[in-house]
């Protein structure tokens, strides 16, 4: 049993064993082959066993920042297995291949969206935010008189809508930048297995002040958008109302938005409509010490909260970082280092630690998506002295994450 890079010859068993995980109803042998092998924008892995291709996944590196700093986000995608193949812990091996590739290259974090969180929160991965899903007659959207204009968009507006994002994203403590060829293959293209989605901005003031993307299904007469950018309040309103204009053409609308932006309530009669929390993507650190590589708080005016030195126990389900760890933070930098919880001799007891913490958990207070308290409350994070905790608090400063981001 072996995972390795997914030569040409296999190309079309990769992309078979895809398609029949994520559009089965398409039917045997509907693939097209077409474009560069491997692809730009992903690593194709896959398990073999014997010679034979049993599960897929797709590794992605992609630009993005962390706590104010700037790096490279793995992102895990296609995790398939052949049906005749299931059930054998072929997507266990992948997620421990995916971890040591990564690290491999210096990327700190993989993240996922998950068609099951449960099952990957028992492989270590934590939640990074949820997210909204409302569905609503369009005729129920606020109206609004814009001071801009929606224009239409295309793949040639990618420097538009990349600086649209960087402007509502600003203030994330964790998010993920796109390419020039991202916009092109992934937004602006049906990836092989839809439909190229239709992408409308509102302009104000000579610049993109918001944009959202969508498609429209004949069968159903829906009109769902996968993905609403906006910098301000005003900006959301117009592109609401830019949606409630499809009522002649449509007979429902579904948003998926940030689940703070009180959807409902915007809406002029939220009866007939029905609104959705999900939890969304998901995030895992691929080694402990990948902390280092993050800014962290410092202390102001002689305050010394945002300063951390603890040992830290690491769980994890796949044993790829579980550990105990030296955690210090001082003046907006960490170090981390293992501590050796051998016993010296037979019967001596393990090195004592402050704090214990699953991966998955540490990977959300790492990107900021919940506190210390959170963390503790709903979490597996124990802390035994309070002068810890409050430090950990000050450091582990919850933010907003936002990939908007499939893959």
């Amino acid at each position: 049993m072996v995972v390795r890079d997914v030569p040409a010859t296999d190309r079309e068993q990769f992309e078979w064993a895809l398609q029949y995980a994520f559009s089965p109803s398409r039917g045997p042998g509907s693939t097209e082959s077409s474009g560069d092998w491997p692809p730009a924008l992903y690593t194709p892995r896959a398990v073999y066993d014997a010679g034979r291709l049993c599960a897929t996944s797709k590794l992605y590196t992609l630009p993005g920042r962390v706590r104010g700093t700037e790096t490279t986000v793995g992102g895990v995608g296609g995790v398939a297995t052949l049906p005749e193949h299931r059930e054998s812990g072929h997507v266990r091996r992948l997620c421990r291949d995916a971890l040591g590739w990564y690290a491999d290259r210096d990327v700190p974090l993989a993240a996922l969206w998950p068609f099951s969180t449960p099952f990957y929160e028992r492989l270590g991965w934590g939640t990074a935010y949820g997210y909204s899903r409302l569905t609503t007659p369009p005729e129920q959207l606020p109206s609004h008189d814009p001071r801009g204009s929606v224009v239409r968009l295309d793949a040639t507006d990618w420097e538009r809508l990349s600086a649209a994002s960087d402007r509502a994203d600003r203030d994330a403590t964790f998010r993920l930048a796109r390419t020039e060829q991202w916009w092109h293959e992934q937004r602006f293209s049906d990836d092989g297995w839809g439909s190229v989605p239709y992408c409308y901005g509102y302009e104000r003031d000579g610049r993109l002040a918001g944009y959202l993307s969508y498609q429209v299904a004949d069968d159903d007469q829906t009109l769902t958008v996968e993905n609403f950018v906006t910098v301000d309040e005003e900006a959301r309103r117009a592109l609401l109302d830019f949606l409630g204009c499809h009522g002649a053409q449509i007979e429902s609308v579904v948003v998926h938005d940030e689940p703070d932006t009180e959807l409902l309530a915007r809406l002029d009669d939220p009866g007939p409509a029905t609104c959705e929390l999900h939890r969304g993507p998901m995030v895992r650190l691929t080694t402990v010490d990948a902390l280092a590589e993050f800014g962290w708080p410092t202390p102001t005016d002689g305050d010394p909260s945002a300063e951390v030195d603890c040992r830290l126990t690491v769980t994890d389900p796949l044993s790829v970082v579980d550990g105990v760890y030296r955690l210090q933070v001082a003046n907006g930098t960490a170090t981390v280092d293992p501590v050796d919880d051998t016993p010296p001799s037979e019967g001596s007891e393990a090195v004592d630690t402050d704090v214990t913490v699953g991966v998955g958990t540490l990977s959300r207070l790492a990107v900021g998506a919940c506190d210390v308290a959170t963390a503790t409350r709903l979490g597996d994070l124990s802390v035994g002295d309070d002068r810890v905790r409050a430090s950990l608090a000050n450091v582990f400063r919850p933010g907003t994450v936002r990939l908007r981001q499939f893959f």
